[in-house]
C-alpha cells in the first residue's frame, strides 16, 4: 500500500514536470580530471534553480530564453542558454597560487578570527530568519531501502534549526514484504543540522567544529592554508584543518569536524565546507554503533548572510546506510503559511502533513540518481 501511494504520488509529479516548456537534463565534471561534481548549482535566476545529484547529473524545466549559470566554490562559473547548454559541461577548477609567487604571506589566524567573528554576527543579527528546503533522505539495509522526499523549513542563518514540514512522500521496495527497517524513531533529519560552527542543534552543539573559536582551533586542530586563483582573478583562501591525535584519548563521546573550508579572499566569508566526523557513533535498530560520516555544505549570501544553501551527507554503520541532501528553494509564502514542527520522527512529521500536489508542482527538484528511481517504483534492488 505505502509503496503504491508513492508510486501513484510520483506520477502526478513527473507529469506536471515534463509538461513545462523545455526540459533540459545534463552532467558537470572538472574539467581536468573528468570526475563529476556533485552539488553543483545551476540557477536561471534569483530563486530558480537546482543541484547535480551524488552522480553530477541534473534536470530542470526553463524556457528557451533562459540563461543558466552553472557553478561550484572553487571553480569557474559558466553561462549557457538553455537551448543550448551542452549535455556535459565542464567547470575548470581555480589555480593553487604557489607560496614562492605569494608578495604577502597570509596570517591564518587573523583571517579565521574574522570568519568566526562574521558568522557569529550573522547569526546574532538573523537567527530567526527562515528559508524553504527539499530535503531526500535514503537509508538502506541489506534486504530494504526507504526513500524519503520532503518540502521543509529551517532557520538558516549559518546552521539549520528549528525544523518544520509542509508535504511529503516516502516509500520502500520491498515489493509489499515487511521492511526490516523500523523508522519509528527517525531522527535522521537532524543530521542536517551540522556546520563548522552551530547554533541551538542539539545533535551537534556538542560536538568539536573548527570554527567555534581560535581556542578551539589552536587546541585541536592543525592548520594548513592554500590560495585559489580564477581566471578572473577571484581569489579564495582553502584551510585544512587536520585533528590533533594528541586529544583522541581524552574526547570521550564527543564527535569532531574536520576538513577543507573555502573562504572569500575580499569578504572573509565562508563559502563552503566539505569534511568528515570522526568519533561518530550512531544508534540504528537499538544499538550504538561506530559510524562514518561524510558531509558537504554551501553557504549563500543573497539575503546578506550566511544562510544555509545545500547539504550533503553520506554515513553509515553495520546496520545501516544513508544519504541525504538538502537545497534551499525561493518559497516565501511557504514559509510564511507555516507548517508542523517535526520534533524527532520525520516520518510521522510527513504522515501528518500529509501531500500537496499542487505546491510540489512549483519546483524544480533535484534529479534522482538511477538507485533512488527504482526505490521510487517500488522495484526491489539487485
Amino acid at each position: 500500500m505505502l509503496r503504491t501511494k508513492f508510486l501513484f504520488l510520483f506520477l502526478q509529479l513527473s507529469v506536471s514536470i515534463w509538461a513545462q516548456e523545455l526540459t533540459i537534463q545534463g552532467r558537470v565534471i572538472d574539467a581536468e580530471t573528468g570526475e563529476s561534481l556533485p552539488y553543483a548549482s545551476i540557477y536561471v535566476g534569483e530563486g530558480r534553480g537546482t543541484l547535480t545529484n551524488i552522480e553530477g547529473e541534473y534536470r530542470m524545466s526553463v524556457s528557451e530564453q533562459d540563461v543558466l549559470t552553472i557553478s561550484y566554490v572553487g571553480y569557474e562559473k559558466r553561462k549557457f542558454k538553455a537551448s543550448e547548454v551542452a549535455k556535459v559541461v565542464k567547470l575548470k577548477p581555480f589555480k593553487r597560487q604557489l607560496r614562492e609567487v605569494v608578495v604577502k604571506p597570509i596570517d591564518e589566524m587573523d583571517i579565521l578570527k574574522q570568519v568566526i567573528k562574521n558568522l557569529k554576527n550573522d547569526f546574532s543579527k538573523h537567527k530567526t530568519n527562515r528559508q524553504a528546503y527539499f530535503l531526500r533522505t535514503l537509508m538502506k539495509n541489506r534486504r530494504d531501502s526507504y526513500l524519503i522526499e520532503s518540502l521543509m523549513a529551517w532557520n538558516s542563518a549559518v546552521n539549520l534549526r528549528d525544523d518544520e514540514t509542509f508535504s511529503g512522500i516516502y516509500g520502500i521496495n520491498s515489493e509489499g514484504n515487511a521492511s526490516s527497517l523500523d523508522l519509528r524513531l527517525t531522527n535522521i533529519h537532524r543530521m542536517v543540522e551540522i556546520g563548522a560552527h552551530t547554533f541551538k542543534s542539539k545533535y551537534w552543539e556538542a560536538a568539536i567544529k573548527p570554527l567555534n573559536s581560535l581556542q578551539t582551533i589552536k587546541k585541536y586542530y592543525n592548520v594548513e592554508s592554500q590560495i585559489l586563483v580564477g581566471d578572473e582573478g577571484e581569489m579564495l583562501y582553502r584551510f585544512s584543518f587536520h585533528w590533533n591525535e594528541k586529544h583522541m584519548k581524552t574526547l570521550g563521546n564527543r564527535r569532531y569536524l574536520i576538513g577543507n573550508i573555502y573562504v572569500d579572499a575580499k569578504t572573509l566569508r565562508l563559502l563552503r565546507f566539505d569534511g568528515e566526523v570522526g568519533n561518530a557513533y550512531q544508534t540504528a535498530f537499538l544499538s550504538r554503533q561506530p559510524s562514518t560520516i561524510k558531509f558537504h555544505i554551501g553557504y549563500n549570501y543573497s539575503r546578506g548572510f550566511a544562510a544555509v544553501e545545500n547539504i550533503a551527507i553520506q554515513g553509515g554503520n553495520k546496520s545501516l546506510n544513508y544519504r541525504l541532501l538538502l537545497f534551499g528553494i525561493q518559497a516565501d509564502s511557504l514559509v510564511q503559511t507555516g507548517g508542523g514542527f517535526v520534533g524527532d520522527n520525520i516520518i510521522d512529521a510527513l504522515s501528518n502533513a500529509g501531500y500537496d500536489s499542487e505546491l510540489w508542482e512549483k519546483y524544480d527538484l533535484i534529479k534522482r540518481t538511477e538507485e533512488e528511481q527504482r526505490i521510487a517504483f517500488g522495484e526491489k534492488l539487485e
